[in-house]
């Protein structure tokens, strides 16, 4: 009898867990779905902040990435690199730096 108790509670789990699963699944792909059209957003304000098409803003952005890698060829570091610009003060870590970039990228004209 101890069997056919242990075999149901087996089954109920079987149950639960594929219940779960399938659960995980469709919250997974909402998620994806969901972080999809947040990334497109932010990607349309950078290119309505700077005026740019997408096909530009794809172009600059894939500029200054080349840029940054060709530093950090050279030698420089992140910070380094970092305080060439004027707007990363070099007394800040990149996680300050960062910190307000979401809302400046909304905030500013």
């Amino acid at each position: 009898m101890a069997t056919t108790s242990i075999a149901d509670k087996l089954a109920k789990l079987e149950k639960k867990i594929a219940k779960r699963e399938k659960t995980i699944a469709e919250e997974q792909a909402q998620l994806d779905k969901e972080m999809e059209e947040y990334n497109k957003l932010y990607l349309t304000a950078l290119a309505n902040k700077y005026k740019l098409s997408g096909k530009d803003l794809f172009s600059a952005i894939e500029r200054e990435h080349d840029q940054l890698e060709k530093l950090r060829d050279g030698g420089m570091s992140d910070s380094d690199i970092d305080s060439l610009t004027d707007s990363a003060p070099a007394d800040k870590d990149k996680a300050t730096l960062y910190e307000d970039s979401p809302r400046t990228l909304f905030d500013e004209d």
